[in-house]
């Protein structure tokens, strides 16, 4: 794409075709990228600071008898896996960042027992082996679309023990609307994670209302050469009922909401996430 073609794009004609999208943090230059953010300790937003999920991890292991077997889905650089298995706790974590896997299968060298790390989409994870805990924190389930999350919810049921415990971490369906409804942005940038070039990010945001999802694409602009590149990311609005009818579906019924006091979203995004804890019937 150039800057003409970006001009003349036709956003209603490609947002039709962008159901569902993601960014390809599969890429092993995007995914590198990416690993810098996790590891950032100035913002939340892509992993949490380690005081928040050191209070997260406390929490889950106080839930839990030792040693209990959890699987992170979408477990990035594996910031949870690792402080668990300190607690000696069998962790398996499972993400498609290449970079992240790398990261958390090094890291975890060091633990007694060592994470078991797993490339691979969390929508192709399926596993004979039983868990006492699956989380799936910050949204991830939002990024995919109804019939992938309801398929994620299957087979987190398939992976837990009787009685095993399932928490997980959504956006609010007043979050997810409010990024589709957010007003179009430019910003330079030296480096950052769309490039480690010099570049312009144009983004714009779109909310359908009759599938309650939103579309944020992005336009990246090479400052040196004005070459165009695009990416998309798709999510999932659900209403509160809805959350609770699919988990119920899925024979992991809702006990109850953490507390902001029990599971910090972190003070970017209060009021924007909320984390439920199932139980395996």
């Amino acid at each position: 794409m150039d800057l003409m073609e970006l001009t003349l794009w036709d956003a209603s004609r490609a947002n039709a075709d962008a159901y569902g999208a993601k960014i390809p943090w599969d890429e092993p230059d995007f995914s590198r990228r990416m690993l810098e953010n996790h590891l950032n300790q100035e913002h939340d937003w892509a992993s949490r600071r380690g005081s928040i999920i050191a209070s997260h991890v406390a929490w889950i292991a106080a839930q839990l008898s030792q040693p209990s077997r959890i699987l992170d889905m979408g477990c990035g650089p594996g910031l949870y896996t690792q402080a668990l298995a300190e607690r000696k706790h069998h962790c398996v974590g499972v993400d498609f960042s290449p970079a992240s896997i790398d990261y958390a299968r090094q890291q975890g060298a060091r633990c007694d027992p060592k994470p078991e790390y797993i490339l691979e989409d969390i929508r192709n994870y399926r596993s004979n082996q039983k868990f006492d805990c699956i989380i799936m924190t910050f949204g991830e389930f939002n990024t995919f679309i109804r019939q992938d999350a309801a398929i994620i919810l299957e087979n987190c049921a398939h992976m837990l023990r009787e009685n095993g415990l399932l928490i997980m971490e959504t956006h609010t369906y007043d979050a997810v609307r409010a990024i589709g409804e957010a007003p179009a942005t430019w910003l330079r940038y030296a480096t950052g994670l769309f490039s480690a070039k010099p570049h312009l990010c144009l983004r714009e945001n779109s909310w359908n209302d009759a599938d309650a999802s939103a579309l944020s694409r992005y336009f990246i602009i090479d400052a040196a050469s004005a070459a165009v590149r695009q990416y998309a990311s798709f999510m999932q609005a659900y209403h509160f009922e809805t959350y609770v009818e699919m988990l119920s579906a899925a024979a992991l019924p809702l006990q109850r909401i953490l507390s902001e006091k029990v599971w910090s979203c972190g003070q970017d995004f209060c009021n924007k996430l909320q984390t439920f804890l199932c139980r395996k019937i």
